[in-house]
């Protein structure tokens, strides 16, 4: 029996050398750098958590995305790289059905445990494709009726996803799911823990394959990054990158002390608002900073009402088609754009940003500012003014919150905006600024929340709105289903128009059909939600960088942000 032991023991550790042994495919980048340095980032909050299966906000995920990564490589302008990330390529073969991946091979974990396809097979299999563990990437890869992928070992470094049906996403949405470390976290799946584990007090225990690996959260203060001492990217040298020793994102709460920040140059780097622009332009050359514009971004700003919220005379009014047209019109997007934004911005009236060109669609409704149209709209509703009060057919008065995240200075200016105007027309209208981890916890878990001024990243292909738009959605928390939240179901009144059927049932075609036929598709969706108005589109700024002359291989742009490729990025010292 011992020798049978001590022969199983040789075998695992034998394995294990092997796999060690293995020469490491680099994926070689086209830079020339210098080691050392930290990158100071600002930020307006810190993470809620670590885990990618429970963030929901982007406090969080740009954390995780320096410590986690994926299987496709994207470029700075949303195009999907022939040599890939953790896969180094991939064959699509049976019409797309089948898919397999041929991995990086001699990749390590940043504990030094290799990377192999048993990583892949595992998050797939065990966490992105479990029941009892909810998230917005189950949304993304599943196919129109449901399925999800299956997903098999070939050998080390080698897996195939088999399809049920042709996934005309599949590439990026599969692709872009990041891989986790089963060494580490699967006997968490197997206790039914998985979701308690890597919360920001676990900041000792992240095992990841990206550029940085957290190592010190000091709550309200900063997130620390060390470098990753077994990363698969090096430079035109042979220089393993990053060329960083780390990373610091600073916490700073208002985006007046961000700009102050930058210029007295205790952050690196910043994305500027509007306003800022001009002053900035004109401390350039003297303070050594490299502002510039690109855009318009991907993502998406816009007001929404909770059809859900806790009290049922609201919830009827929220509900209420003609209210919400009689707020879109009361929204004055001009002002917005000349004050807010100093006119680098365009009125926005799609779902759909005009940066992703293709699926975008220019020719929806349009409501500009119109008070009588407002009005009008109320009349239709049932609304009356009594005494200069507005009041609904049951002679209820108008009166509700509207919140943002506070520290948010262009998003509270439009507040105010909208405030100020929706006051003319006779409701009573508060607005309240709240804590942005606190913010997004009352949209996705408690539902106590009435108005909202809020933002949606957005990319090249809208499919990835997919956890926002279904029924069913992770992110759809203006009208979350009975299913998906308690409180719903509790309330025992859900509502579901057929606008909102005919939504999901696009979101539930566009993944089966040609680039071309999605194209129709989506053109019809971003059309829906433009008559209906579940979200009322606000305006589309200009994407505005600026970073220190000190920061070399920075590549700004509205899809990849200042810091799409910060295993690239240096320091001078």
């Amino acid at each position: 029996m011992g020798r049978k032991i001590l022969v199983i023991v040789f075998v695992v550790l034998f394995s294990a050398a092997t796999l060690l042994a293995v020469e490491t495919e680099y994926k070689v980048e086209p830079y020339h750098g210098q080691y050392g340095g930290i990158l100071i980032t600002p930020t307006l909050s810190g993470p809620k958590t670590l885990n990618p299966a429970v963030a929901r906000e982007t406090s969080s995920t740009d954390i995780i995305g320096r410590f986690l990564d994926f299987l496709i490589e994207l470029d700075q302008y949303g195009t999907i790289q022939s040599e890939g990330r953790l896969a180094k390529s991939w064959e699509r073969l049976e019409n797309g059905k089948v898919w397999i991946f041929h991995l990086r091979k001699g990749v390590l974990w940043s504990d030094g445990v290799p990377f192999t396809a048993d990583d892949v097979v595992w998050t797939f299999n065990k966490v992105w494709e479990n029941p009892n563990i909810p998230s917005g990437t189950q949304d993304v890869i599943k196919d129109a009726k449901g399925n999800f992928p299956v997903v098999e070992k070939i050998d080390d470094y080698t897996v195939k996803f088999t399809l049920k049906m042709p996934f005309r996403p599949f590439l990026r949405s599969v692709g872009e799911a990041w891989i986790l470390p089963k060494h580490v976290l699967a006997k968490s799946v197997e206790e039914g823990t998985f979701q308690q584990q890597w919360t920001v007090s676990d900041i000792d225990k992240i095992v990841g394959t990206g550029p940085f690996i957290p190592s010190e959260y000091v709550s309200g203060e900063r997130v620390v990054l060390k470098r990753n001492p077994h990363y698969w990217r090096k430079d035109l040298d042979g220089k393993i990158l990053p060329y960083l020793d780390g990373e610091v994102f600073k916490i700073i709460t208002d985006q007046n002390a961000i700009l102050l920040a930058f210029e007295s140059g205790e952050v690196d780097h910043m994305g500027p608002r509007s306003a800022d622009y001009p002053r900035l332009r004109k401390e350039a050359e003297q303070k050594g900073f490299i502002v510039g514009l690109d855009g318009p971004t991907f993502g998406t700003q816009f007001f929404c009402f909770n059809f859900n919220t806790p009290d049922p005379v609201k919830r009827k009014w929220f509900r209420n088609e003609y209210f919400r047209k009689a707020v879109a019109y009361a929204f004055n997007k001009d002002a917005v754009i000349e004050t807010t934004y100093n006119g680098l911005a365009d009125a926005q009236w799609s779902a759909v940003s005009a940066a992703a060109k293709y699926f975008y669609n220019p020719n929806v409704r349009k409501y500009p500012y119109n008070l009588n149209f407002s009005r009008a709209m109320l009349k239709l509703g049932g609304f009356k003014l009594v005494k200069g009060k507005l009041v609904d057919k049951d002679g209820n008065p108008v009166k509700f919150i509207i919140t943002t995240n506070s520290g948010n200075t262009v998003r509270e200016d439009m507040c105010n905006i909208l405030v100020e105007n929706l006051k003319k027309l006779g409701m009573d209208v508060t607005f309240a600024p709240q804590d942005f981890n606190s913010l997004v916890k009352k949209l996705l878990n408690t539902g106590d929340w009435e108005g909202l001024m809020i933002g949606l990243t957005g990319g090249v292909d809208p499919h990835g709105g997919s956890n926002v738009w279904k029924l069913d959605g992770d992110l759809h928390f203006w009208n979350y289903s009975p299913e998906k939240r308690k409180y719903v179901k509790e309330q025992n009144d859900y509502y579901c128009p057929d606008w909102a059927k005919e939504i999901d049932a696009i979101y539930k075609k566009e993944s089966m059909v040609s680039d071309e036929e999605a194209k129709v598709l989506f053109d019809k969706f971003q059309e829906i939600v433009a008559e209906h108005l579940p979200l009322i589109y606000t305006v589309q700024r200009k994407y505005i960088y600026a970073y220190s002359k000190k920061i070399h291989n920075m590549e700004p742009t509205a899809f990849g942000g200042r810091t799409w490729n910060v295993y690239a990025i240096w320091k001078e010292k």
